[in-house]
């Protein structure tokens, strides 16, 4: 029966059968041992009862079998006080092979079993285990496996850790030499899965766990060799992460403990692709990479004089599988002093933010060289975006004057919102800074007096404290300001939480000039009727010690300017007091002044400068708000007051004597005044001046201007026709002789009164009356009266050539005489 046994083991087809004998109460075991391997048998717990294992009359409380033999155990349990190992060596030389298989033995499958492996390589070589048919998951050395199978691995010097099945570990390397071994329960039967061995190459860590993740979302947790225990000093453990690339991973340390060094540094070392940085235990991690690294853990040299805790690590790896990839190029190689950073805003949210391959929180791109980022599952509002620009000059003839401060752009591909934007202004040593607005001016911004505009202008003097200057805005009464400081810094955020990228004119022009004796001189020109606050620096802080500032107000002279005080500070002061002062600008006569007392309003007819200065206080800060308006001047108001009063009075006046002479030319009657030196004398009303046509009445007049005189009623002999008749429809001012010959209603025949001139009053056409020209004969008949009369009166008659005015003078003259 023995000899077919053996001949079954060296076919590997059966086991060799257990064969249990009472004895006393106790059992007899017949164990058959399979090549290379030894049996211990240990005792593992001390129980009240005694139980022992004895081959032959020798009992011990432990036993080695290296042959078949048959055991006795004087207790009823044994399983209850003993385990069983079962260990195999591998020995590999030039090649190594084989599998690893773990062999139960029915005879012991009552008892704790632990199989175990000793796995040799000559020389500096590792050696391989393979699991990848299964793969292995690590677990905390209290955890317990779902089938109840454990693996462990161990190298030379240090556990690398405990195991269960169905995991992400595909395979490992250990250098030289290292165990494997697998517990099992007792009365668990076996259900192992065979493993490759094989030599590996030359590697510098004791020991390299390979890591496959999956394609799907997964997380693995890891531990450090001989967690919770001591790593071993100098000691280094290293995990290779096979990652697909559409997959990111990021690794987070759970927890840890670091020892006291005396030399060297604790550090994770991570190897990405071709590169390498380290990152202490303290620090954050690697995040969303993409692909696969390397991760190696080192220890330091431990001070042991010390009781310092040891070096303990557990870490997880998750992965997710993401969208596409924004890939950007930043070429910064022109620019100097420039630096942008890219922060995300919630640290976890899916964007994937990463500068140079490396996922990060925030990517800084420096100036003078081309970065590499990349945006992955990002949005706009997922990422905020700094820009800091640094401007230096050591001296004032070679500073820019002025400068211009504009966003500086950036490349379309790069995400984010531009949520503030830094200029640090370093001039030369003892020399000022002024701000001119590009827009042409600035409005200060307070609390309940916002600015309504795109952008808001912080001005901060660079120092420790970070005193504020102020807070400004385009679009106001601010012309100038001037700091008597060499260093500071002027930030533009955009007003409402939008981005500044769409912001291109330039902001501010900046110019370096020398020493001021105020500290802050702001240049102000206030528009009439809208009020303008003016905060001192550092409100409502209050201003530094002994510092002085000066708004200079300048306006048309026929305006008016009201200063009021809104809000002044309470301050007690520990030598001198602090002052308000108002002083004109062109003869700087000091017009209002205010010391321990609030400021009254004022009200002041001409350009001034409003001064303040701070004492060293001992309680409270010195800030005031002034607010200034313009409005336009008493006198001036009053001068047109009255123009205005003037004018319409005038306009009345003469819209009154308009009216009245129009009323009284309508009421009287028209008087019109006849004169025909021809001698051809007719009635008004019976004879009318003869009309080339019947349509023609232009020789009709409702009233003649006594300086005009119708020439065209009157007969010259130029202008007379080849038949005798008169031109008509020419007027021409008269010339000839006066007649003395009156009208006279017989066509001029009967004997007038001589000397007398008598207008004709009437209408000169009458409707009842027809037309009757006057005939040739009438005015030959006439002729020869005037002629006799001429004769008899012997040049007593006017002989004397006048115009129109002048006859009328002699009339009034003959009237006067009579």
């Amino acid at each position: 029966m023995r000899l077919f046994g053996d001949m079954l083991v060296l076919f590997g087809l059966v086991h060799w059968p257990l064969w249990i004998i009472s004895i006393s109460g106790g059992q007899a075991l017949s164990i058959l041992l399979y090549s290379n391997s030894t049996i211990h048998i240990n005792k593992t717990t001390i129980l009240p009862i005694k139980c022992e294992v004895c081959i032959g009359k020798s009992c011990k409380s432990s036993m080695t079998l290296s042959k078949s033999m048959e055991v006795v155990f004087n207790c009823p349990q044994p399983e209850k006080a003993f385990m069983v190992e079962i260990v195999q060596h591998i020995v590999c030389a030039s090649t190594c092979n084989g599998t690893i298989i773990a062999e139960d033995y029915p005879s012991l499958q009552n008892f704790n079993r632990t199989f175990t492996w000793n796995v040799k390589v000559q020389g500096h070589k590792s050696f391989g285990l393979d699991f990848t048919k299964a793969g292995l998951r690590q677990i905390q050395p209290t955890e317990q496996c779902q089938d109840k199978h454990i693996y462990t691995v161990s190298t030379a010097t240090a556990t690398v850790g405990k195991f269960c099945r169905q995991g992400t570990i595909k395979s490992m390397q250990v250098l030289r030499e290292g165990i494997v071994s697998l517990q099992v329960p007792g009365k668990q039967q076996l259900n192992a899965a065979n493993y490759g061995v094989s030599i590996g190459s030359q590697i510098t860590s004791p020991a390299i766990i390979n890591v496959t993740l999956p394609e799907e979302p997964s997380s693995q947790e890891f531990f450090s060799p001989n967690y919770p225990g001591s790593f071993p000093d100098d000691g280094l453990i290293t995990w290779a992460f096979q990652v697909s690339n559409k997959v990111y991973s990021s690794v987070h340390i759970l927890n840890y403990t670091e020892p006291i060094c005396d030399t060297k540094d604790t550090r994770m070392e991570y190897q990405l692709h071709s590169k390498t940085f380290v990152k202490k235990l303290s620090e954050a991690q690697l995040s969303e990479h993409q692909g696969s690294f390397n991760l190696s853990l080192q220890n330091c040299n431990v001070d042991t004089q010390s009781s310092s805790t040891s070096l303990t690590l557990h870490f997880k790896i998750s992965a997710i599988r993401r969208g596409s990839e924004v890939r950007c190029t930043v070429d910064l190689k022109r620019e100097k002093a420039l630096q942008i950073l890219i922060m995300k805003k919630k640290p976890k949210s899916d964007c994937i933010l990463k500068l140079n391959s490396l996922a990060q929180q925030t990517a800084t791109i420096t100036a003078e060289k081309i970065s590499f980022v990349s945006f992955i599952d990002c949005k706009e509002e997922d990422l905020i975006i700094t820009i800091n620009k640094t401007i230096k000059c050591q001296q004032l003839r070679d500073c820019p004057s002025p400068g211009s401060l504009r966003v500086p752009s950036l490349e379309k591909c790069i995400m984010g919102v531009v949520q503030e934007v830094q200029w640090h202004l370093y001039g030369p040593q003892h020399g000022a800074v002024e701000l001119l607005s590009s827009a042409g001016s600035l409005q200060q911004s307070v609390p309940g007096h916002t600015c309504n505009n795109t952008v808001l202008l912080t001005v901060s003097e660079y120092e420790p404290q970070g005193v504020t200057v102020g807070q400004f805005c385009p679009q106001g009464a601010i012309h100038k300001i001037q700091i008597n400081v060499a260093n500071i810094t002027v930030s533009a955020s955009p007003a409402g939480g939008k981005s500044l990228r769409r912001i291109t004119d330039s902001l501010l022009q900046v110019s370096f000039i020398k020493s001021i004796k105020e500290h802050y001189i702001f240049t102000v020109l206030p528009k009439k009727d809208i009020p303008v606050l003016l905060a001192t620096p550092a409100w409502p802080l209050g201003m530094k010690d002994y510092a002085t500032v000066s708004w200079f107000v300048s306006f048309p002279a026929q305006l008016e300017a009201n200063v009021s005080f809104p809000n002044v500070s309470q301050l007690t002061c520990k030598n001198r007091p602090a002052y308000i002062k108002l002083h004109r600008q062109r003869s700087q006569d000091k017009m209002y002044s205010w010391q321990d007392q609030n400021p009254k309003n004022v009200v002041l007819s001409e350009s001034f400068y409003l001064n303040m200065s701070n004492c060293l206080p001992l309680k409270g800060g010195f800030s005031v708000v002034s607010q200034v308006t313009l409005h336009t001047g008493k006198s001036v108001l009053l001068s047109i007051i009255l123009s205005v009063v003037s004018v319409v009075l005038l306009l009345i006046a003469i819209t009154l004597a308009v009216f009245c002479i129009r009323r009284k030319k309508k009421q009287r009657a028209p008087e019109v005044a006849v004169y025909n030196p021809n001698g051809h004398s007719f009635l008004p009303g019976t004879n009318r001046i003869p009309q080339e046509t019947e349509d023609e009445d232009f020789h009709i007049y409702n009233y003649i201007d006594d300086h005009m005189v119708y020439g065209h009623l009157l007969k010259d002999s130029v202008e007379m026709n080849e038949v005798g008749k008169p031109a008509v429809g020419v007027y021409r001012s008269f010339t000839g002789p006066i007649e003395q010959q009156p009208l006279t209603e017989n066509g001029g025949c009967e004997e007038p009164e001589v000397g007398v001139y008598r207008p004709f009053i009437g209408h000169q056409r009458f409707s009842d009356m027809p037309d009757r020209p006057v005939t040739s004969e009438e005015n030959l008949a006439c002729k020869d009266k005037q002629k006799a009369d001429e004769e008899i009166i012997g040049g007593d008659a006017i002989q004397q050539q006048e115009t129109v005015p002048n006859i009328q003078k002699v009339v009034k003259t003959e009237e006067e005489q009579d």
